[in-house]
């Protein structure tokens, strides 16, 4: 069996993906503020997570190892937060109209990518990990 990567990596696809599920359902509901307010909750979420992720790259070259997939997923959980920050701020603007600007979808649909970049890569074994 592989032993895959745990913690903040899957704890951080796990949370940005279920915001980011809500979301998408609110969008298509219609209530576009309570998609804002949900990415706002979004920002520190993503951004202790990828810090996290960030902290354990920094452990493991402090070792003296190499964690190329650690520096991946830490990219990834920064690209992440940057989506979701131009998704909020996209929105902003038009909160009070109810109105979600094509922006805000796109960096909607930009999150949604990392995600499952995110997810491909927590699933890849470790180093010198076989089955």
């Amino acid at each position: 069996m592989w032993e895959t990567r745990s913690g903040a990596g899957a704890m951080a696809v796990e949370l940005a993906g279920a915001l980011l599920l809500a979301v998408a359902v609110s969008d298509a509901l219609g209530h576009a503020a309570a998609s804002f307010y949900l990415l706002v909750l979004g920002v520190p979420v993503t951004a202790i997570a990828g810090l996290i992720c960030f902290g354990r790259v920094v452990d493991a070259a402090n070792g003296g190892n190499g964690d190329t997939l650690g520096r991946v997923q830490a990219m990834l959980a920064t690209v992440l937060v940057l989506a979701i920050v131009l998704g909020a701020a996209a929105r902003a603007p038009v909160v009070p109209e109810g109105v979600v600007p094509s922006t805000a979808s796109g960096a909607l649909a930009l999150a949604f990518g990392v995600l499952v970049l995110q997810a491909l890569v927590a699933l890849a074994p470790a180093r010198g990990q076989r089955a």
